[in-house]
């Protein structure tokens, strides 16, 4: 893969990422929930323009995202 990696954030991302935003509320409390919510965080800092720990080559320790496998 290569090191720089980007993707435009059109308003359509934007509304996917808001849509799934609306899901994730709707899910009922526990891990999924949990989970959900730290990913579309994730994704949220990433469209922001926010680098990625590790330049998303893996998670580091202790934060809830989910790993590439």
């Amino acid at each position: 893969m290569t090191q720089n990696i980007s993707i435009e954030v059109t308003p359509n991302v934007k509304k996917c990422l808001e849509i799934l935003e609306s899901a994730v509320r709707s899910l009922p409390t526990g891990d999924l929930k949990a989970k959900s919510e730290a990913a579309l965080g994730y994704l949220s800092r990433t469209f922001d323009g926010e680098p990625q720990p590790e330049q998303g080559k893996r998670c580091p320790p202790g934060v809830l995202i989910i790993p590439n496998a």
